[in-house]
């Protein structure tokens, strides 16, 4: 294992230790911060040297539109997080607070004892960034939410430059017709195409966190959907990898044996 990859493993156990024992600590909510930071700042590194080839072509690719669409998909997630949850801790602890003036803070919400399942509400729940103002508008985002938005950002961003890179050069055909076909040319059949994962996934989403259908099925869908959806985007953009066919590879084995015959004719 390569130190750097060593330092980030390292990092998330530290991260996760440090939140084990946040029960146990008079300052469970600096034992939360701190946990949380170390893990999800170890975590997010680790993740992005495994996503280089699209964090390079977001690079290549710095525009106002390439701003404008992770940005815009930026706020479209933490708007629907934010709201997920504030509807969770609310089903849990019942109404939090009102507001009453406009506000900015960092809160937690305690869970006791110490166990596998505290700690796994630590790390997707706590802490919360809240902000808002009269009458009763606000958000709430967790470091969770916080992370996984920049990631599929990432990916959304890069899947639809990939796409707009091969529109340009089939300038003939619709991007919203190439998306999907390019899932199919490079092999991606199981694939989401960006399209589809934006017109499906996403209402999904918002049809979950808005209907009355059980805190669990909320919860379910809060931790599962954002991993599901940058799966979906990873393997979507090395999906549109060309691929050379069968016919024009090169077989270096077959060039060494055609050499020697040729050399022993």
């Amino acid at each position: 294992m390569e130190k750097s990859i060593l330092y980030q493993v390292v990092g998330i156990v530290l991260g996760m230790l440090v939140l084990w024992i946040a029960p146990e600590f008079p300052s469970y909510f600096a034992n939360v911060i701190v946990g949380n930071l170390i893990f999800w700042s170890s975590l997010l590194i680790l993740t992005f040297k495994f996503l280089k080839p699209e964090v390079s072509l977001i690079r290549s690719k710095i525009s106002k539109l390439t701003l404008s669409i992770f940005t815009g998909y930026l706020a479209l997630h933490y708007f629907v997080y934010s709201i997920a949850l504030e509807k969770l801790l609310t089903g849990i602890y019942g109404v939090l607070f009102h507001v009453s003036s406009p506000f900015l803070a960092m809160t937690y919400s305690p869970f006791y004892p110490s166990s596998p399942l505290t700690l796994f509400y630590n790390i997707i729940l706590n802490p919360a960034i809240v902000g808002g103002f009269p009458p009763n508008y606000y958000f709430e985002l967790s470091f969770y939410a916080l992370s996984m938005g920049l990631v599929i950002a990432t990916l959304v961003t890069a899947n639809i430059l990939k796409v707009l890179q091969y529109s340009s050069m089939l300038k003939r055909t619709k991007v919203i017709i190439l998306a999907p076909l390019f899932g199919v040319i490079g092999g991606g059949s199981c694939c989401i195409s960006i399209p589809i994962l934006l017109a499906e996934a996403i209402p999904a989403a918002n049809v979950v966190f808005f209907s009355p259908i059980g805190d669990t099925a909320l919860f379910l869908a809060y931790v599962l959907l954002p991993p599901l959806t940058a799966i979906a985007l990873k393997l979507n953009f090395d999906s549109m990898k060309p691929k050379i066919p069968k016919n024009f590879r090169i077989s270096y084995g077959s060039l060494e044996q055609r050499e020697k015959t040729s050399k022993e004719g």
